[in-house]
């Protein structure tokens, strides 16, 4: 078990989300960065669905009640056990009764912390996810609070720390044309592609909000509300984009003018309020190439694991 003394801003309990119940009105919720749960659940042995912990931003100190190894992905925070520091994107040892402090982040948007066993909070609809919206899965369906005890599951066998080299952050978003794409302008079109977008304060899990120049729709149509998924870029009559994220709605009634391809999801996850993407238009082909670069990547991961390599150098790809 561990105990929440200092909760951070928004921490939550997340796996890789609940699938199926999108035609009851129920988003797919999870990790926002999918990519770094699995890799920080790996580190720790842990199936690539265990629960983790999702933080984004502020101070996290948990106490743990057993010994425990533990992984800390994605955003990059400082890491203390008492005065002892400990590297980003490693597996570590932590023992029972201490407290481990995260801070930051220094870089990106969200950190994932796996603890070997994972978090083990009541399966909820398929997942351990939390959909705060629905106060839904993880730890009574919000997020956590001081003095919260997380329990966890069955201690792993291991024995030594490993780590894993990430991949790089770019701001280039991959993306297909959406299906109301032709609606738009000739020059909204250009300006979609070619502009930098900035992500606004406004943002959240369930979606990344952009400002930037006005798109507008080439006459004005009305749309019947139809499926959305996440990475799916709707333009509202305000004519700023909105990039649908895990907690996003399943259905929607505004025009889409592109979708973000699912291998550069986790760069919205990890681009902060004020910073800019710039969407890169790919197509069918590249969205392969962009799938089998992250099999690859997890591919080799397991090779080194499997290994027993003491320090896992890793391939990274400029996403």
């Amino acid at each position: 078990m561990i105990e929440v003394l200092t909760p951070g801003l928004h921490t939550t309990v997340q796996d890789l989300g609940r699938t199926g119940y999108r035609h009851i009105g129920v988003p797919v919720s999870g990790a926002l960065d999918r990519q770094a749960l699995i890799l920080a659940n790996r580190l720790v042995a842990n199936p690539d669905n265990a629960a983790s912990l999702e933080l984004t931003a502020g101070t996290l100190e948990l106490k743990f009640h057993r010994d425990a190894w533990f992984s800390l992905t994605g955003a990059h925070y400082e890491i203390n056990i008492g005065s002892r520091e400990f590297w980003h994107g490693w597996r570590s040892k932590i023992n029972a009764g201490e407290t481990l402090c995260l801070r930051g982040p220094k870089s990106g948007m969200r950190a994932y912390l796996a603890v070997d066993g994972g978090i083990d909070v009541p399966i909820c609809l398929g997942s351990r996810s939390t959909l705060m919206t629905a106060e839904l899965g993880g730890h009574q369906g919000r997020v956590l609070k001081v003095g919260d005890r997380i329990p966890l599951g069955d201690k792993r066998s291991l024995s030594k720390p490993i780590g894993a080299v990430q991949r790089n952050y770019s701001n280039e978003v991959r993306a297909l044309p959406g299906p109301e794409m032709a609606l738009f302008t000739q020059e909204s079109r250009r300006v979609f592609w070619s502009s930098q977008w900035q992500v606004s304060n406004d943002s959240n899990r369930m979606g990344a909000r952009l400002s930037g120049e006005t798109l507008k729709l080439a006459q004005e149509q009305s749309l019947n509300s139809h499926a959305v998924m996440p990475g799916t870029i709707q333009v509202p009559p305000s004519g700023q984009p909105i990039v649908l994220l895990a907690d996003g709605q399943t259905t929607g009634g505004y025009p889409k003018i592109a979708t973000v391809i699912e291998a550069d999801l986790w760069k919205l996850a990890q681009t902060r309020p004020g910073q800019k993407l710039q969407f890169i238009h790919v197509s069918p082909n590249q969205v392969e190439d962009a799938n089998h670069e992250w099999q690859q990547y997890f591919y080799r991961l397991q090779r080194a694991i499997d290994a027993n390599s003491s320090c896992l150098q890793l391939i990274t790809y400029s996403l």
